[in-house]
């Protein structure tokens, strides 16, 4: 999440690596053709010009830039004609495969023109772009916490964070609290009423940050009423921001939040669902009324105006024609054979009633059912554990399997790094906030687990940070670590075996400084080792090509993905099927109003999601418009799974932002055979209105069909939401569930290839390619493979590749809508025989 007030943080320059040189390249076809370019560049053309012009090469709309690398990180052709260039010198023709090659050493790094960051940064400072208004107190709760005092060694003790916490707010609140009534009586500060507004202002932000919306409105009305009197400019923002606490208020009493059921939905799921309490909502209509009469033109007031009245029960009636913002604009794709997600979470027992946070899911305690796992970034919030019973229902056990006391967590990711075939945790805290330590969870094996960070040596360096990945990057057969942190170096960590971790950032090259929010893993070229991408708030995003000698070489932009400028989760998968990972990365500019803007097909002024598809030359080709995600959004928790088992990859967006303004629709979208991305949203019943975060698709009812469990929850206490859990209603597609087992790889299997070729309906066959352990960086699916097969499928063949040890296995004999699982080196696979179940219904309905 990210919001107006943590804009200036954000947007920290990423850098280069200190004194690394800027290479360009220019490769022509011919040697007569590059003599001719080099004589041009000797007298003196300009080398970028001249590359985007006359290069054959990838890097040609770059102006030939290959990054900022150490000569030793070029390839073998060009490092001995650069080794000894200077700033501004060209080299002499190089023969390479793809033509003959000229290099130079730019003085400056040459304009990119598929990351506009100069326009986007403009339409920042002109006011061209409307933040989402902020009224979630996380910015005030969080300066009394940077300056509140700390004993020595506080970062790395959760119940001491807990503790600041507390106290500073405590503090905070009750300082200013003194402080007001005195300025209000005082005849001398009357002189300043802007500072009297921002004192009731900062006041009430204090009490919407917990949830004491009654007093929170009480500030807001007596500074509503200073601005009438003395300073009508500020009347817009305190009129919106008062209409947004008692939308707040109305939607906390009737239990939008902690008891949802059918409420917080838009398209709603049914005519006459509303609140039974509607006092705080009709006020809210009133001030959001008078705010469009002066500023008809706010898309976003327009919204929450028009989600008040659905939340009385009277949209599209009541609401005036000349605000109204019509459901069929918010319609998406009808698809036969999707049909209505339902939400099972209250049956099931998935009762967790938390803030922003991560969800993950896999089977924990080895007894073929899949666990849930939760956190919140709440400092004083612990862990949440839900183990499986089997019949339909899940128990909380955070407290037996020693959980409880992990406090706080933005994000949770889960890895076997020790390879004793139990999943393992890793919860990573600071978001958007300051650094507080990481805490690695070894699963002991029984249902228990126990705290290794400092035993590990990941304890190292104290950060900020929401994002990591297991990979194994060297091919030893143990998974690595990588992570993305704020305002800091990002890390690698290198598994030793033993059940330690070597920090190698710096000697392996991935030690970039940013405001990192994403980043995954994938082997995108298919050359046996596996790659890493950063996606940064603000500034390029980075692709780290593994060299194979412990080492990686930025290629972001002449791979052709440094954008968007503002991102956010991120992925690699096979969209296409064709083999080859794709690259998703959202956009993620804090705009309501943008949003808005692109839902209802009006023109916008910031960046859309981005989709770049796998050029398999090792680059990318950005076809976000061509398959139809060039949406504006803000999607924070996101996931991607198979809804229909057609064999394509949908995805599921979690959006929204601190704020309580910040109330969009989130997003399921359905893959069309790798064609477009359709919204079934609408068709589904999956557009929760509230914070989305950690997303995971999952077949947890062992039925072969994945459902959709979404964590929601805002940043701050009081915008804590139910989880959802979507029970997927099913289809008539086929399927094949795929676990893999390493021996000599790493023991779950991370980075191994499976592709099933199938023939459907009698059709052609065609091939179905997924990477086992490819999954969001703001969500967890199982370590399985749920393959969907498509409508009257026949599997003619079943194979694996695994990496580390060059592997491939092939299987003839395998039988669709089966759990199977191989294990490396194996002549055969075994069957495997679930229990199964419905979600919420206590009688199990047996073994498949």
């Amino acid at each position: 999440m990210i919001g107006p007030a943590f804009a200036q943080q954000a947007r920290a320059t990423s850098h280069t690596v200190p004194h690394a040189p800027q290479y360009g390249v220019i490769v022509a076809p011919t040697e007569a053709e590059a003599q001719k370019i080099l004589r041009r560049l000797k007298s003196g053309t300009d080398f970028a010009v001249l590359a985007e012009e006359q290069s054959v090469d990838a890097t040609a709309k770059d102006g030939g830039y290959l990054g900022s690398v150490a000569a030793v990180q070029l390839r073998a052709e060009y490092r001995t004609a650069a080794a000894h260039l200077k700033p501004g010198e060209v080299s002499e023709i190089v023969h390479v495969p793809e033509g003959f090659a000229v290099l130079t050493v730019y003085t400056r790094t040459p304009y990119l023109k598929d990351l506009d960051a100069e326009r986007i940064k403009g339409l920042i400072s002109q006011g061209a772009v409307r933040d989402t208004i902020d009224i979630s107190g996380m910015a005030e709760a969080d300066a009394a916490f940077q300056v509140f005092p700390k004993p020595d060694g506080w970062s790395k003790d959760l119940n001491e964070v807990c503790a600041i916490r507390k106290k500073s707010y405590v503090d905070a609140v009750g300082r200013v609290a003194e402080i007001l009534p005195r300025a209000d009586a005082d005849p001398a500060s009357q002189a300043e009423p802007r500072k009297l507004i921002q004192g009731h202002a900062m006041l009430a932000q204090l009490y919407v940050y917990t949830g004491q919306m009654d007093k929170s409105i009480v500030e807001w009305k007596k500074a509503l009423a200073l601005a009438q009197e003395k300073v009508p400019g500020a009347v817009p923002y305190l009129e919106e921001a008062l209409g947004v606490s008692y939308l707040h208020q109305a939607e906390m009493e009737n239990g939008s939040y902690s008891k949802p059921a059918e409420l917080g939905f838009f398209p709603p799921l049914k005519a006459g669902v509303s609140f039974t309490q509607t006092a705080n909502a009709k006020l809210a209509l009133e001030e959001f009324t008078e705010y469009l009469k002066q500023n008809p033109e706010s898309l976003e007031v327009r919204w929450l105006l028009n989600l008040t009245y659905l939340a009385l029960g009277e949209y599209p009636d009541k609401v005036p024609a000349q605000y109204l913002i019509p459901e069929k604009d918010f319609a998406g794709t009808q698809v036969p054979g999707i049909g209505r997600f339902v939400d099972v979470a209250p049956a099931a027992g998935l009762n967790v009633f938390t803030g922003a946070g991560g969800v993950v899911v896999d089977d924990f305690d080895n007894d073929g059912l899949l666990d849930v796992v939760t956190t919140s970034m709440d400092m004083c919030e612990p862990m949440h554990f839900f183990h499986n019973n089997g019949d339909g229902t899940f128990t909380n056990r955070s407290v037996q399997a020693g959980l409880a006391q992990q406090l706080g967590g933005l994000n949770v990711i889960k890895a076997d790094y020790n390879n004793d075939g139990c999943m393992d945790l890793l919860v990573l805290r600071g978001g958007w906030e300051l650094p507080e330590r990481r805490s690695l969870l070894k699963n002991n094996c029984n249902g228990t687990f126990t705290d290794v960070t400092e035993a590990s040596g990941l304890d190292n360096i104290v950060t900020a940070s929401q994002t990591a990945v297991f990979a194994d990057v060297d091919n030893d057969g143990w998974l690595d670590l990588f992570v993305g942190n704020e305002n800091a170096p990002s890390q690698l960590f290198r598994n030793r075996g033993d059940g330690t971790f070597e920090d190698i950032s710096h000697k392996a090259g991935v030690d970039k400084i940013a405001f990192t929010k994403g980043v995954t893993a994938a082997d995108y070229d298919n050359d046996g080792y596996v790659d890493l991408y950063v996606s940064n708030v603000t500034g390029a995003n980075f692709l780290y090509h593994n060299n194979g000698d412990g080492t990686f070489r930025e290629v972001g932009r002449q791979a052709g993905v440094q954008a968007p400028y503002y991102s956010f989760a991120t992925w690699f998968f096979d969209y296409d099927n064709d083999g080859w990972p794709d690259l998703f990365v959202n956009c993620y500019f804090s705009s309501e109003e943008e949003v808005m803007r692109s839902n209802l097909g009006l023109p916008y002024k910031t960046e859309t999601l981005k989709l770049f598809r796998n050029k398999h030359d090792g680059t990318f080709e950005d076809v976000t418009a061509k398959v139809g995600l060039d949406k504006v959004l803000m999607p924070m928790g996101a996931n991607f799974g198979d809804i229909d088992n057609d064999g394509y990859l949908d995805m599921y967006l979690g959006v929204g932002q601190p704020s309580l303004a910040s109330t969009m629709p989130h997003m399921l979208l359905r893959n069309d055979e790798g064609k477009r991305f359709e919204d079934v949203t609408a068709e589904t019943g999956t557009g929760e209105l509230h914070k989305g975060h950690g997303v995971a698709f999952a077949d947890l009812e062992r039925d072969g069909q994945e459902d959709i469990l979404s964590g929601l929850g805002g940043a701050v206490p009081s915008d804590k939401h139910a989880m959802r859990v979507y029970r997927n209603p099913g289809n008539g597609n086929d399927w094949i569930d795929v676990k893999l087992k390493g021996v000599k790889s790493n023991r779950e299997g991370v980075g191994a290839r499976i592709e099933v070729t199938v023939e459907n309906d009698g059709h052609a066959q065609r091939s179905i390619y997924r990477t086992v352990g490819e999954t969001s960086s703001f969500g967890g699916n199982p370590a399985e493979e749920d393959i969907g097969l498509g409508h009257g499928a026949r599997i003619v063949a079943l194979d694996v590749w695994w990496p580390a040890t060059n592997t491939r296995q092939h299987f003839d004999s395998v039988d669709k809508d089966e759990y199977i699982e191989i294990e490396e080196f194996a002549k055969d696979f075994a069957k495997l025989t679930p229990k199964r179940y419905q979600l919420g219904d206590t009688a199990a309905t047996g073994a498949k």
